[in-house]
């Protein structure tokens, strides 16, 4: 049995390419997905001030961090191919892979490995939009240019070893053996040293040296290490919270990105990327009496990690903001969803979720008076230049939802005490369920109603959700038989 479908595969030169969920192998999906959130688990941000101060003792592997995409090249008794954590799939007639079978001789029958595929370039580093640049054009694509550094092993490794040990320096130096001699497909480059000074001077050479996005450090304590210049993105102001520490201050700005200005007279597309709470006090106290006299009112809700919810405010500071990282996938490897709002009439507009990107460790650096919330002081593609977010310069047309549909209602009251107790059914069917998959709308709804005015908790609902009308109809009867007993009376719809 083959390990991956090409059912839905297009060429990529003279090989293919599959698309998500193309892996067949449930062991292997897990095995992928599971490294892709173990990685992410024990990644620590670290920008170059920190690495005299925030590195473990002991020896310390220290790499250049290539930009590209996570894929893991998989050898199953000789053949090779390459897949990513979604379960994309790369196989066939490629350069890259070309050089994966040479050396597919000096490896275990099955061998995973983890590592970065990017595209390279005539100068310079590459860049995370040079892969999908040189993968585009179907049989045209440029495939001679795609190339993959290991980093790691799932399982397996060079046959004249162990198939795996926790050791990372034996993993590193299996990889190594096993890809010696490779131009397209090698390990990568590491050096072994000790103490956060010796890792500055890396990252002056290699990152401040144009070689690499940033480091990748490996400790004696499992933890892995990512060290890259701070990032800085200018961003609008589209909504925020009153600080604990008092209403007479900003607690978080809630910040978005230009997606697309429209034609003349149309709404301004904002896509939210996340938000920034770590900025001076006297910060927060000047944004308080500005952005309370900017209210706008809007029909999407947003909440805080505490809960607080953000008051929308019309788009019109810009503010410059420092970030460790963007990202576009989550831990999983799956897209970031973001949400897109139009302004338009003074008012924001919930439009839908689209691919977008996450900001890490943001911190408020200043208010841009010299930039307007435009297309160009605040486009989207300012995240470009550190992830690949697929369609990000597309306008997002708003999802139209059908009416919902009541199938059945029944209401009962009854008299106790003087006082009219009131309990109530409603089925419906929410026609959204299919729109768009993944949008979480469930296909029937049931809901009771119980408002007894002379209780402590006069009114209370339970609602639960169905797939079919079969089921939406069982857990209305048990509903009516558990809460409908002898003396209520049956009113009219």
């Amino acid at each position: 049995m083959s390990l991956f479908s090409t059912d839905a595969a297009r060429p990529l030169g003279r090989g293919q390419q599959s698309p998500a969920g193309s892996l067949l192998d449930g062991e292997l999906v897990a095995m992928l997905r599971g490294y892709k959130r173990g990685v992410a688990g024990r990644y620590r941000a670290l920008v170059k001030d920190e690495l005299l101060t925030s590195l473990p003792p002991g020896p310390l592997h220290v790499s250049p961090k290539v930009d590209g995409e996570l894929w893991f090249l998989v050898y199953d008794g000789g053949a090779a191919f390459l897949a990513s954590p979604t379960g994309r799939v790369v196989s066939g007639d490629l350069p890259v892979l070309d050089e994966a079978r040479a050396a597919a001789s000096r490896a275990h029958s099955r061998t995973v490995v983890a590592g970065e595929l990017f595209a390279a370039r005539t100068s310079g580093r590459p860049r995370v939009g040079d892969l999908a640049n040189a993968m585009g054009g179907e049989a045209q694509a440029a495939v001679e240019r795609m190339a993959f550094v290991a980093f790691d092993s799932l399982h397996g490794g060079a046959a004249d070893g162990p198939e795996r040990t926790p050791v990372y320096a034996d993993r590193h130096a299996s990889l190594s053996r096993l890809f010696d001699g490779g131009k397209r497909l090698r390990a990568v480059k590491t050096e072994v040293v000790r103490g956060g000074e010796a890792v500055a001077g890396l990252f002056d050479a290699w990152v401040e040296g144009g070689k690499g996005e940033g480091l990748v450090i490996r400790g004696s304590d499992e933890l892995v290490y990512k060290a890259k210049p701070t990032i800085s993105i200018d961003a609008a102001i589209v909504g925020y919270t009153e600080s604990s520490d008092g209403p007479d201050r900003v607690g978080s700005l809630l910040l978005g990105l230009v997606r697309d200005e429209g034609q003349p007279g149309d709404a301004r597309q904002i896509q939210l990327i996340g938000s920034c709470g770590n900025m001076p006090t006297e910060q927060r106290l000047a944004f308080m009496p500005v952005l309370e006299a900017m209210h706008a009112d809007a029909n999407y809700r947003h909440a805080n990690n505490r809960g607080a919810l953000y008051r929308f405010v019309r788009p019109e500071i810009v503010v410059e903001i420092k970030v460790t990282d963007i990202q576009s996938e989550d831990s999983s490897g799956d897209p970031i969803e973001r949400m897109i709002l139009e302004f338009t009439d003074g008012a924001w507009r919930s439009v839908r979720e689209f691919p977008g990107a996450s900001i890490l460790h943001p911190v408020f650096v200043r208010v841009r008076d010299d930039k307007q919330v435009n297309a160009v002081d605040v486009r989207v593609s300012q995240v470009q230049e550190r992830c690949l977010v697929v369609g990000i310069d597309r306008h997002a047309d708003p999802i139209v939802l059908a009416a919902s549909e009541v199938i059945r209602r029944e209401v009962y009251t009854k008299l106790t005490k003087g006082e009219l107790a009131v309990r109530k059914l409603v089925v419906w069917r929410t026609h959204k369920d299919e729109v768009v998959p993944g949008l979480g709308y469930p296909a029937f709804v049931v809901q009771f109603t119980d408002f007894s005015a002379g209780r402590k908790d006069p009114l209370q609902r339970d609602v639960k959700l169905a797939a079919s009308v079969g089921e939406a109809t069982r857990i209305a009867d048990e509903m009516i038989a558990d809460g409908v007993k002898k003396g209520w009376d049956r009113r009219g719809p």
